[in-house]
């Protein structure tokens, strides 16, 4: 079976509270052969005392905020009539990429390979198209907008690893410090939601973070994400930092979340002009050197209060010794 969480999403709305990223509550264990029930169950829930009045309210997770998850799992009871048992233990959780080699569990491999922002374009695309088509290999997406190339044979892997090398990929499992997890949303010129840029300029963004964090002497990965409006796509609000476009070359600045993607971060400022992102950060990236410990940045700004925060972002010293 199966733990499940409900009331999770990520979606909201410039200057309107009424709206929120939500982290999903706790429902309970399920038996395998009860899963697809219950999701009925939970969708006909939702059909029937969700919002029909506001679009914008019209969520599941609104539904649970405004109702309770006491609430929820006792109507629930109306729809499903199999039991829901306590949660099972579960490992802690992290974002696995399989970047690089590994067996498959029939005895093959597949290798990851990673394109920041799921972008592949002109030779690189070339090339791996070629690939694809002369070894015969299952193309995979992941959720980190990443590449898996599958079912890759014992013979074929050699001859395959000096393909890869010819065409960029000399080493699949290495990336930079922040690229590895980093993700923007498409924003401009593809969606029609987006108020300013997010994939077109995420790899320069995170290569003057990259510099900044080397000339601090931090060796440690930071998750960022980035979009180019409120709607969350990339998963803002659960990175350690992240830009949520609020007008021009201007962004929210969001900070608070965890590696694992696992707590909700805190907004700090509305309107933060990309120009200003290295000299916003600098005084909060030097306590969380000196004072931080062995906790990552979100965990560092997530036991902080807000107005410490504020203060080191502004530039004072919000911290004390």
């Amino acid at each position: 079976g199966c733990n499940v969480y409900v009331g999770g999403g990520m979606g909201r709305t410039h200057n309107k509270e009424e709206t929120f990223a939500r982290t999903a509550d706790p429902l309970g264990y399920v038996a395998i052969d009860h899963v697809l029930d219950l999701m009925q169950a939970i969708v006909a829930l939702q059909r029937d005392h969700g919002d029909r009045q506001q679009r914008r309210h019209a969520r599941m997770k609104y539904l649970i905020h405004d109702r309770g998850i006491a609430w929820f799992k006792e109507e629930l009871g109306h729809y499903f009539a199999h039991p829901i048992h306590s949660l099972r233990s579960e490992p802690k959780r992290k974002l696995d990429d399989y970047l690089g080699w590994h067996r498959q569990g029939d005895g093959r491999w597949f290798v990851g390979l990673p394109l920041l922002c799921g972008r592949l374009e002109g030779d690189t695309k070339a090339g791996l198209r070629r690939l694809v088509e002369t070894f015969q290999l299952e193309v995979r997406l992941t959720p980190n907008q990443d590449l898996l190339l599958c079912n890759i044979g014992a013979p074929q892997r050699s001859s395959l690893k000096r393909e890869l090398a010819a065409i960029g990929f000399t080493n699949p499992e290495h990336t930079t410090l922040l690229a590895r997890h980093a993700i923007a949303c498409p924003a401009l010129p593809t969606c029609g939601l987006a108020i300013t840029e997010a994939e077109r300029i995420l790899p320069s963004v995170l290569a003057r973070l990259e510099t900044q964090l080397q000339g601090l002497g931090i060796e440690r990965p930071v998750l960022v994400r980035m979009t180019g409006c409120p709607n969350g796509c990339a998963r803002p609000y659960m990175a350690e930092i992240g830009l949520v476009g609020s007008g021009v070359d201007e962004y929210q600045l969001w900070l608070g979340g965890t590696p694992g993607l696992t707590r909700l971060a805190r907004p700090f400022l509305d309107r933060l002009p990309l120009a200003r992102l290295e000299a916003t950060l600098d005084p909060l990236l030097r306590a969380w050197r000196d004072q931080g410990g062995r906790r990552s940045f979100g965990a560092f700004v997530g036991d902080l209060p807000d107005d410490q925060v504020a203060a080191l972002l502004s530039g004072s010293d919000g911290l004390r010794a």
